[in-house]
C-alpha cells in the first residue's frame, strides 16, 4: 500500500467526524425552534439532551470491544447506516418520545465512534505520531459544529429543524457510500506486522487487560475525561441558547461565534498535541508529554472558562470560548494516546471503555443544567452561571488530580518497542 494511503484514511475519518458532531450538536443550535414548537420545559428539553447519552456510553464500550473482533472498517460503516437512520426519524418528531427515539439510536451508532477511529487510525501510524493523527479526528469534531452551525442554522431558519436533521441524515449515507471502497484499503505492511507480532506475543491478554482497566493512570484519565465532557455536553445543549438568551445575540451570531471559536480551539489544539508527539519523542515519558502535560490544559480550562458569564462583548467571548475549547480539545486528544499505550493489543477494548465512561457524563449533566437554568426562574442567567461556575471548578479540580494521583510512575507495555517504559 502506498505511502499516501494514510493520509486518505485519516482524511475520511475526519470528515466522519464532522459529520458525527454536527449530528450531535443539531439539537443544540435547534433548541429554541424545538422546545418552542413541541411545548418544552428547561428540564424536559434537557432530558431530550441526556436521551442521547442513554445508550451512548454504553455501545461505546460494547462497540469499541466489538470493533477488535470484527474489524474497525465494518464497524465505521454500520454506524454511518445507524446515524442515516435516526437522523431521518426526526422527520416523524411530531411529540418528545419520537425525538427521544430518534436521539437513542443516534447515540447508540455513535457510542463507538471515537474509540473505533482512534482504533483504526492507530494501525496506520506510529506511537509517536499518533498525538497528531488523534488531534487530525477531533479536529473534525470540533470544525462539525464550526463549519456546519451557520448552515444548520440556516437551514432552521429556511425548511424548518426537522429537515435540518433529515439533511444531515443524508451526509452520513453518502460518507457510507465512498467507505464501501475505502474501507478495504489496509495499513502498510510494516505497521501491520509489527501489530501482529505483538499480538501474537500477548494471547494471555485478558488478565493483561483487567490489569490496565484498574491502573490508577487509567482511572484518573477516565475521571478527568468524564469532567470536561460536561463542558462539551454543556456547549452541544444549552451554549447556543445561552448566547441568544443571555448574551442577548442573534441565531446567526451565536452560531458564528460557536463556529469561530470551535475552528480557532481546533487548530491550536493540533499545535499543543504536536507539542506533545515533540516532547513524547525527546523524552519518552508519556508521563511528562501526555499526562502532566493535559493537566496543565484541564486546569487552565477551568480557570479561563469561569470568566465566560463575566463577559458581554462578542470578540472577548470568543477569545475565551477558542481557549478553553483549544485545552479541553488537546485533554480529549492525549487521554486516548496514554489509554492506547496502557494496551496496544487491546485498544478498541481500551478506547471503548475509556470513551463510555467519559461520555457517560452527558446522561446525568444535561438534566442538571436543565433544572438549574429552570430553577432559576426569572434570573435565568443565574441558572446559566451556576451551571457553567459548577464545570469551571470541576475541572480546575481535574487538573489538581492528575498532578497529585496521575503522574506517579508505573510500567506500561507499548508497541513502539515491545517493552515495558515508564510512563
Amino acid at each position: 500500500m502506498k505511502s499516501w494511503a494514510k493520509w486518505v484514511i485519516l482524511f475520511s475519518l475526519f470528515i466522519m467526524a464532522i459529520i458525527n458532531f454536527a449530528d450531535k450538536s443539531i439539537l443544540g443550535l435547534a433548541g429554541i425552534h424545538i422546545t418552542k414548537d413541541l411545548n418544552l420545559t428547561s428540564t424536559e428539553f434537557g432530558i431530550v439532551g441526556s436521551s442521547f447519552f442513554w445508550l451512548f456510553s454504553i455501545f461505546g464500550i460494547i462497540g469499541g470491544s466489538l470493533s477488535d473482533r470484527f474489524g474497525t472498517g465494518k464497524s465505521l460503516a454500520i454506524m454511518a447506516i445507524i446515524w442515516t437512520i435516526a437522523q431521518s426519524m426526526a422527520l416523524f418528531a411530531s411529540s418528545i418520545p419520537i425525538l427521544i427515539l430518534s436521539r437513542l439510536l443516534l447515540g447508540a451508532g455513535e457510542g463507538a465512534f471515537l474509540a473505533t477511529a482512534i482504533s483504526h487510525i492507530s494501525k496506520w501510524f506510529k506511537p509517536e505520531s499518533r498525538g497528531f493523527a488523534i488531534s487530525i479526528i477531533n479536529f473534525g469534531n470540533v470544525v462539525g459544529i464550526a463549519v456546519t452551525a451557520p448552515i444548520i442554522v440556516s437551514l432552521i431558519s429556511n425548511y424548518g429543524w426537522r429537515q435540518a436533521f433529515f439533511i444531515s441524515g443524508i451526509f452520513s449515507f453518502v460518507w457510507f457510500i465512498a467507505w464501501l471502497w475505502l474501507g478495504r484499503m489496509k495499513p502498510t505492511v510494516s505497521i501491520k506486522e509489527e501489530v501482529n507480532i505483538f499480538e501474537n506475543k500477548n494471547e494471555k491478554n485478558k488478565k493483561d487487560m483487567w490489569e490496565a482497566l484498574r491502573s490508577p493512570i487509567f482511572i484518573i484519565t477516565t475521571l478527568v475525561a468524564f469532567i470536561a465532557y460536561s463542558f462539551i455536553v454543556f456547549g452541544l445543549t444549552f451554549n447556543p441558547s445561552y448566547l441568544i438568551k443571555v448574551k442577548g445575540l442573534s441565531e446567526q451570531q451565536s452560531a458564528t461565534v460557536i463556529a469561530i471559536s470551535g475552528l480557532i480551539g481546533a487548530v491550536l489544539s493540533i499545535v499543543l498535541s504536536i507539542i506533545s508527539d515533540r516532547l513524547y519523542k525527546k523524552t519518552e515519558s508519556l508521563c511528562k508529554a501526555r499526562t502532566l502535560f493535559t493537566a496543565i490544559c484541564v486546569l487552565l480550562a477551568g480557570i479561563l472558562y469561569s470568566l465566560y458569564p463575566l463577559l458581554n462583548g462578542v470578540g472577548s467571548i470568543i477569545i475565551v470560548l477558542s481557549l478553553v475549547n483549544t485545552l479541553v480539545v488537546t485533554v480529549n486528544t492525549l487521554n486516548p494516546a496514554v489509554v492506547i499505550s496502557l494496551l496496544p493489543q487491546r485498544r478498541g477494548v481500551m478506547t471503548g471503555t475509556y470513551f463510555g465512561i467519559m461520555t457517560s457524563s452527558g446522561i446525568i449533566t444535561p438534566i442538571i443544567f436543565g433544572k438549574l437554568i429552570q430553577d432559576s426562574g426569572t434570573n435565568i442567567a443565574g441558572g446559566y452561571s451556576i451551571a457553567i461556575l459548577g464545570i469551571s471548578i470541576a475541572l480546575a479540580i481535574a487538573g489538581l488530580l492528575i498532578f497529585l494521583f496521575g503522574s506517579r510512575n508505573q510500567k506500561v507495555s507499548t508497541v513502539k518497542d515491545n517493552k515495558l517504559v515508564n510512563l
